[in-house]
């Protein structure tokens, strides 16, 4: 069991001002009692034989208390000066401390969004592999009853003679019917689904692909929405940590100004440049950076309501596990911009298994 630190401003110990006017309180006593020895016992004429010139202005007591007075400030002084070094010392701890506690948040962070990220595919490759073969051969089976029910038998072969007419059954061939649609919904759905788990592309294509097939998507869902995608840059050498969240990014925000776009022009900007940063060395190495902005021309809303933020913590939360930085403004009659600035090389140290 781990024990906390004791810090000097903690519970039960004297407050930095108090310590403060407690040592100047001793100084002054101390001067003063310096003060009233030597003038009752004469100690400035058995130690100094040149205040006895002083003696007839009565001021032959003043260098033995300009003494003890200097002594008093030059030990009033260490005590700031240890208590300002103790200080320092303990806003320090506590500055590593917290940078460490955020180092660890933004891991744990990105470790939730890899094993996120993580079920979402293995959930679209179940959906895709087991569901989909069962409700093709649904679908398979229901077109066959349909067509014995009907009389007809497309699957006979030629060389065979042919069977005999078979009666048409309306009651089975209206059953067959909606299991050919009903499993045809089932699988335009789990499509959709498979969608969002994991883009279509992402992966065979590259982010800008996928991200145009998300704009197209969004066209066919707003048409009267005016959607533009501008992309600069290489996006080859990303990690998958990085270019899902760049993804997830993009396909959040266009949720959130959709809600309120009605109507108006959405612009999605992504670029990949060069940054300058300050290195511990003193030297500018550059990094690149991605950064992305999102903007549209609606009405906009009032991000101080609780409902306005809603999507934008798990937007912020994924671009901060990465190291990068999330801006978001609208007002009322003013539109959204967002606004992520994301590290080229950021990504997940330790995969999920």
């Amino acid at each position: 069991m781990s024990s906390e630190p004791t810090h000097p401003s903690s519970a039960g110990s004297p407050s930095p001002v108090s310590t403060i006017w407690r040592d100047l309180a001793w100084v002054l006593a101390v001067t003063a009692l310096a003060g009233i020895l030597a003038a009752e016992f004469d100690l400035s004429e058995r130690a100094y034989r040149f205040t006895r010139g002083m003696e007839r202005f009565q001021l032959d007591e003043l260098p033995t208390t300009l003494c003890v007075l200097s002594i008093g400030l030059a030990w009033f002084a260490w005590r700031r000066y240890r208590d300002a070094r103790r200080e320092l010392n303990r806003r320090r701890a506590l500055e590593e401390q917290a940078e460490r506690l955020l180092a660890d948040n933004r891991r744990l962070a990105s470790q939730a969004l890899q094993a996120q990220e993580f079920e979402r595919r293995y959930l679209a490759r179940e959906l895709h592999d087991e569901l989909g073969q069962y409700l093709n051969a649904i679908a398979l089976d229901a077109a066959r009853i349909r067509d014995l029910s009907s009389g007809q038998d497309n699957t006979q072969s030629r060389a065979q003679p042919p069977a005999s007419p078979r009666a048409h059954d309306p009651e089975i061939h209206r059953i067959a019917l909606g299991l050919i649609q009903s499993a045809s919904h089932v699988y335009r759905q789990i499509g959709d689904m498979i969608r969002r788990l994991r883009p279509i592309g992402l992966d065979e294509f590259g982010l800008p692909s996928a991200l145009e097939h998300c704009i197209d998507g969004w066209r066919e869902r707003l048409p009267d929405a005016s959607f533009s995608l501008t992309v600069e840059g290489d996006y080859s050498g990303l990690s998958d940590a990085l270019t899902i969240t760049l993804y997830r990014l993009v396909q959040e925000g266009l949720t959130n100004v959709s809600k309120f776009a009605r109507g108006s022009r959405v612009e999605v900007f992504m670029v990949r440049a060069p940054r300058e940063t300050h290195s511990a060395d003193g030297t500018n190495p550059l990094t690149d950076e991605i950064v992305v902005t999102m903007a549209d021309d609606g009405p906009g809303t009032d991000l101080t309501k609780p409902r306005a933020g809603l999507g934008l913590i798990g937007m912020r939360e994924r671009v901060e596990a990465l190291g990068g930085e999330f801006h978001v403004a609208s007002e009322p009659q003013g539109g959204f911009l967002f606004c992520a600035r994301v590290p080229a090389h950021a990504g997940l140290a330790e995969p999920v298994n």
